[in-house]
């Protein structure tokens, strides 16, 4: 069973994706799919994370130094291969929960993949940015705008599709109106009704 998680800035996704691996006692891969990454591959840690669901840029590097727009794209596309590359092999190894990193699409011809999608109105967001972080609601407000446009573009630009879009997903679910518990146990009657959990 590999389950996905795709989630909006500030909707509690990497905590819901934690609790249900917890719940369910397998692993769960966010961040930690930088660091296998970069442990398997010929780039370093802080050039995967400079990337890292980033909106796609052609010209500058992880150092912010101009690059030819070939040599941009080129990059772009080696480190994001790198990253799907160990999302495949890590999914060949055991029951699995992954989150963001368009991983739906990158195992999507798998028949024990499972795609959930979590989201929340502006404002249940806004608040737990500004809780999480200790910034105003207008910091918490333009940082949403922008983690969700970089996500957007980044799953564009390698899926060619249109991330939150409900037909990518098998569930989709409103956080706020269930908090991380509560879409937890959401997720579990899900997986428990399709026949992947007891």
């Amino acid at each position: 069973m590999i389950i996905t998680i795709g989630r909006q800035h500030g909707s509690g996704g990497h905590m819901i994706a934690k609790t249900l691996a917890a719940d369910l006692g397998i692993k769960c891969y966010s961040k930690e799919i930088v660091d296998e990454a970069a442990a398997n591959s010929q780039f370093s840690r802080d050039i995967l994370r400079s990337y890292d669901e980033k909106k796609v840029s052609p010209f500058f590097g992880p150092t912010a130094h101009y690059m030819s727009m070939n040599q941009g794209f080129h990059l772009n596309m080696q480190v994001a291969s790198a990253q799907f590359d160990t999302i495949r092999a890590l999914a060949e190894k055991e029951d699995a929960i992954f989150v963001g990193r368009c991983v739906d699409y990158v195992l999507r011809n798998r028949e024990d993949l499972v795609r959930f999608f979590i989201y929340s109105e502006l404002e249940p967001r806004v608040q737990n940015l500004m809780e999480r972080k200790n910034i105003s609601a207008e910091e918490a407000k333009k940082l949403l705008k922008e983690v969700d446009k970089d996500r957007s573009s980044y799953y564009k630009y390698y899926t060619d599709q249109v991330w939150g879009e409900t037909t990518n997903y098998d569930l989709c679910v409103n956080s706020a109106r269930l908090g991380v518990q509560g879409t937890v146990d959401v997720l579990k009657a899900y997986l428990k009704n399709s026949g992947f959990i007891k």
